[in-house]
C-alpha cells in the first residue's frame, strides 16, 4: 500500500506540474517566455509588443495541458 501511494504521489506530482506550467505559460506568456530565456536561454527575450512570441509561448503552454491530459487519461486507463 505504501508503494502505491508512493508511485500515485509520483505522478500527481508530474500531473500538476505540467498542468501548473500550462496555466502560467497560458495566462502571462511574456513572463514565462522571460524566464525561459533568463534560465535556460532557449528563446529570445519578449517585449510588450512581441505578439508572435507570446503566442509561441502560449502554443507551448497548450500543448503542456494537452500532455497533461494525454497522461491522465493513460493513468487512468491503467488503474482501472
Amino acid at each position: 500500500m505504501t508503494r502505491l501511494l508512493g508511485v500515485v504521489g509520483m505522478y500527481g506530482l508530474m500531473l500538476l506540474g505540467w498542468t501548473v506550467v500550462g496555466i502560467f505559460m497560458l495566462v502571462a506568456p511574456a513572463r514565462s517566455g522571460n524566464a525561459i530565456h533568463e534560465s535556460f536561454g532557449l528563446f529570445p527575450a519578449i517585449g510588450p509588443r512581441d505578439t508572435g512570441k507570446k503566442l509561441l509561448v502560449r502554443i507551448a503552454g497548450l500543448s503542456l495541458l494537452g500532455f497533461a491530459a494525454r497522461f491522465l487519461l493513460g493513468v487512468s486507463r491503467v488503474l482501472s
